[in-house]
């Protein structure tokens, strides 16, 4: 399975953040998962959650600030100053730094609670601005924001993201032309990976920080792992899985 880094190395460094990603290519992630929005002067920006309260020390959505005032928040507040103070990032600035590294990216429209008029059309102008049409894929759970993304570039695969499970999974994904399919890993049944199988539609599961999970999907295989710790994945996937123990607790599930 390819390791991807979800929010990039986000277990250990501020969530998608510049850093977060720099670290989970260093730590040899295959992929980086992240997340795009809009901001009030349509500047694409790299953050997961519509309103900007969890992980700055701003407040308020993501649409009613312009990026010169949304720069000023200070994307390291969850970690309580072990970080130095960072930017919510662009996303072309986060292209600008990934056309040169040898990893790919799974880009989230976050479409599915607030619907951004555009996102999917400035984000495939910054990927071709960039060249990097080939080094990316799709994901959201709002799959009519996949399927104006397939109307603009037919050749970028595409994921749906379901939380609940899908039961005809695979048909589904191949009769609207999206290759893959990105489940809840913990919430994934062998009779939907085996639809998905038998449909080549290929599974990357979110969020795997469990190692009994990583296991499973394994036994189901999977494409992908979606992770908050690739380094700890990646060692297992060169070791015996089962000896190596993440003490994290319970891993929090979120979109």
């Amino acid at each position: 399975m390819k390791v991807v880094a979800h929010r990039g190395y986000s277990g250990r460094y501020p969530e998608n953040t510049m850093l977060a990603f720099q670290k989970a290519v260093e730590a040899g992630c295959d992929e980086i998962e992240l997340d795009v929005q809009l901001t009030k002067d349509d500047v694409v920006v790299v953050l997961h959650d519509e309103r900007i309260d969890r992980t700055t020390d701003g407040a308020g959505y993501v649409r009613d600030y312009t990026y010169e005032e949304l720069k000023q928040f200070n994307a390291a507040k969850c970690w309580d100053g072990r970080y130095d103070r960072m930017a919510i990032p662009t996303f072309e600035e986060y292209c600008i730094w990934v056309k040169d590294e040898p990893v790919t990216t799974n880009i989230e429209f976050k479409t599915s609670i607030y619907y951004y008029e555009g996102l999917e059309e400035k984000t495939i102008e910054l990927l071709r601005k960039y060249h990097l049409e080939e080094k990316v894929m799709f994901s959201s759970f709002n799959h009519v924001s996949l399927l104006k993304a397939k109307e603009l570039e037919p050749d970028i695969a595409c994921g749906i993201l379901v939380d609940d499970e899908l039961g005809n999974a695979g048909y589904y994904c191949s009769q609207y032309g999206f290759e893959c399919y990105h489940p809840n890993g913990a919430k994934l049944s062998g009779a939907v990976a085996e639809s998905c199988a038998r449909h080549g539609i290929k599974i990357n599961a979110w969020t795997i920080n469990d190692m009994a999970l990583l296991e499973r999907l394994g036994d189901l295989n999977c494409s992908g792992a979606i992770t908050n710790y690739p380094g700890i994945c990646l060692a297992a996937g060169n070791t015996e899985i089962g000896k190596i123990t993440l003490h994290t607790g319970k891993a929090e599930i979120s979109r």
